[in-house]
C-alpha cells in the first residue's frame, strides 16, 4: 500500500488509460490532469515504452484534445448560476456603497500560470480546482489595479509627480481604496475596495517554437494554455468603505472613484492584465460600464457613469 498520490496513480496509469478519451469521462479539473501528468513523467523516464499514448508527447496531445472538447461544451457561456454567485443586489447596499461591473472582450490572449505543483504542460493557465474553469483571482485584480492607479496618478512610472501636495493626495487616494501594501506597518488598514474573480469560458493553446541558430530549424515547441482573444469577461468590484472612512483618510469619494475608473480603463485597454504583457497579451476592449448604488443604477460609458457618481452616492450625502 502506498501513501503517495502520484505513486498511486503511476501504479494504475495502465488500467486507467482507457478512460482518457471516452466522452463520459468526468474529472477534467483534477483526476484527468494528474493522470496525464503521471503518464508524461513515465514517458520521460522510460524511453523504451512503445505506443504514443504512453509517451510524453502522447500524454500532452491527449490533454490538449480533451481540454478543447471540455471547453467546447460550454460554447462560450458559463452557467448562469455560476456567474451569479458574486452578484450583489443594489437593494442590499448600504448608503455610500457602490458595485462596479465592467464588461470587456479580450483582444489578445490572456495567460496566468496555474499554481499546480505538477502538470503535463509547462505553462498551464490558472483554473478553478473544482470545475476546471480558467479565472483571474481577486488578489491579482487588486494588485494590478493598485499598480495602474499608481501609474495613472504619477506615483510611479516614467513621469512621476513633482508637486508634493498633489502626490500626497494621490497616495491617500490609493491608500483609501486598496489599504496598505504587503509588509507595511504604519497606518495599517483595509482598503474600501473589494475585488471579485473573473471567469472565462474558453481555452486555447499558443505554441512558441524556438529555432536553432545553426540549423534554423525548430527545436522543442513550448505550449502555452491561454484564454483566446474574443472571449468575454467581467470585472466586478465593490466599493464598501467603513463609516466615515473617506473623511478619516481625507479623501473625496467621487474623486477616488473617478481616478479608479480611469485606472481600470487604462489597465484593460493599454497596460494589459495578463502575464507576458510585454508581448501584448491581456489587452481588452471595454464593452460597457454598470455602476449601482443607493441612489440607483447607471449604465453606459465611463464618462456617463462618472457623471452620475454624485447621484449614486446620494444616500451617503443624505445620511449626513
Amino acid at each position: 500500500m502506498t501513501y503517495d498520490f502520484y505513486s498511486h496513480l503511476d501504479s494504475r496509469v495502465d488500467s486507467l488509460a482507457q478512460e482518457w478519451l471516452p466522452e463520459g469521462f468526468i474529472g477534467f479539473a483534477s483526476g484527468f490532469v494528474d493522470l496525464c501528468t503521471v503518464a508524461s513523467a513515465r514517458g520521460n523516464r522510460d524511453k523504451s515504452v512503445q505506443g504514443r499514448n504512453k509517451s510524453k508527447d502522447g500524454a500532452r496531445d491527449i490533454y490538449v484534445l480533451r481540454t478543447l472538447q471540455h471547453m467546447r461544451k460550454l460554447r462560450g457561456h458559463l452557467p448562469g448560476w455560476f456567474t451569479d454567485l458574486f452578484d450583489v443586489e443594489p437593494l442590499a447596499l448600504h448608503p455610500g456603497w457602490l458595485t462596479i461591473d465592467v464588461s470587456f472582450t479580450l483582444q489578445t490572449p490572456w495567460y496566468s500560470k496555474d499554481d499546480r505543483p505538477f502538470h503535463v504542460l509547462h505553462n498551464p493557465v490558472r483554473k478553478e480546482r473544482l470545475f476546471g474553469i480558467p479565472f483571474m483571482s481577486a488578489a491579482s485584480w487588486k494588485g494590478l489595479l493598485r499598480w495602474s492607479m499608481q501609474m495613472t496618478q504619477g506615483l510611479i512610472g516614467p513621469e512621476p509627480i513633482e508637486d508634493r501636495q498633489t502626490r500626497e493626495v494621490a497616495a491617500a487616494t490609493v491608500h483609501h481604496l486598496f489599504g496598505n501594501e504587503k509588509g507595511e506597518d504604519e497606518l495599517f488598514q483595509a482598503g474600501a475596495l473589494r475585488c471579485y474573480p473573473t471567469w472565462f469560458s474558453a481555452i486555447d493553446f499558443e505554441v512558441i517554437n524556438p529555432h536553432s541558430r545553426k540549423t534554423r530549424a525548430g527545436t522543442n515547441p513550448i505550449y502555452y494554455e491561454v484564454v483566446p482573444a474574443n472571449t468575454n469577461g467581467r470585472l466586478r468590484l465593490l466599493y464598501a468603505p467603513f463609516p466615515r472612512q473617506a473623511e478619516h483618510d481625507g479623501v473625496d469619494p467621487i474623486f477616488a472613484l473617478t481616478t479608479l475608473f480611469h485606472a481600470i480603463e487604462r489597465l484593460l485597454t493599454r497596460y494589459g492584465f495578463s502575464a507576458k504583457r510585454t508581448a501584448g497579451w491581456g489587452l481588452a476592449e471595454v464593452n460597457g460600464w454598470k455602476v449601482s448604488g443607493h441612489g440607483g443604477t447607471e449604465c453606459g460609458t465611463r464618462e456617463q457613469v462618472t457623471s452620475a457618481l454624485k447621484q449614486l452616492l446620494r444616500g451617503r450625502r443624505d445620511a449626513r
